[in-house]
Order: C-alpha cells, then sequence, then structure tokens
C-alpha cells in the first residue's frame, strides 16, 4: 500500500532548500521494512536531483533514529539481489551529491547505524546510542 509506506517514510521540503526525511514508525523503534528501504532510497536519489534542493536531513520519529531491519520482515529485506544500487539506502546516500546531515534521536542500531555512518554530518542528542549487531 502505496500510502502506508508514504506515511512510514515522511518528505517535507521547505523554501530555503532544506529537505526532511523522517523514517516514521516510532513504535518499532523506526525499524524497516524492505517497502521502507525502496522508499528511502529513491527519496535519496530524487532529492539529490532536486536543483531546489541545497541540504538533506535524515532523522526517525520518536525515541529512535532507527532500531535496524524489522526482523519480522528480515525474510523480504534479505532476499533478492543486494548489489540492487537502486533500491538501496546506503548505496544512494554515498551516490548523492548533496550534504546529508544526520539528525540522530536515541537508538541508531545496526542498519540504522551503518545508515547513519553513511551521512556526511552527524548531530547525535544527548541520549543518542550507536550500536552494531553483526556479530
Amino acid at each position: 500500500d502505496q500510502t502506508r509506506i508514504e506515511n512510514l517514510i515522511l518528505v517535507a521540503r521547505d523554501r530555503n532548500g532544506i529537505a526532511t526525511i523522517t523514517i516514521n514508525r516510532p513504535k518499532s523503534l523506526n525499524s524497516l521494512t524492505r517497502p521502507m528501504m525502496v522508499r528511502l532510497a529513491h527519496q535519496i536519489n530524487a532529492l539529490g536531483k532536486d536543483e531546489s534542493v541545497r541540504v538533506i536531513i535524515l532523522t526517525g520519529s520518536g525515541r529512535a533514529f532507527c532500531s535496524g531491519v524489522d526482523l519480522t520482515a528480515a525474510e523480504e529485506v534479505f532476499k533478492g539481489d543486494v548489489k540492487d544500487v537502486e533500491n538501496n539506502t546506503v548505496a544512494q546516500m554515498e551516490l548523492c551529491k548533496k550534504p546529508i546531515i544526520g539528525a540522530i534521536n536515541g537508538f541508531a542500531v545496526t542498519a540504522g547505524f551503518e545508515i547513519a555512518l553513511a551521512c556526511d554530518i552527524l548531530i547525535a542528542a544527548k541520549g543518542a546510542k550507536f550500536m552494531d549487531t553483526h556479530s
């Protein structure tokens, strides 16, 4: 459902060239499903090409930036072509010519940590926590 995905990855722009992308799934600490990751990648690509956008701010709603992949949807997230650059959030962030500022509130875990590391600048709230659980 496209409207639902659009509500989970919010995009706002202002007159000054600032685009804000908000991961908006606070009840699950902004864990990501495959459709959310694809939308995030596509929005970063589109904003990166938009002449009116000067900077992108990436943040999460609620008490987390992003807790990583939604484990209830992990099979869908991890199947398929891992080299699919067009749908890969981190790859699109690395290709983006606009500066991306990560506004890190709360937890940035595993995939959320990877996304945070792909930002050009990080601004972390006092209680921000960065964790990698790949071991």
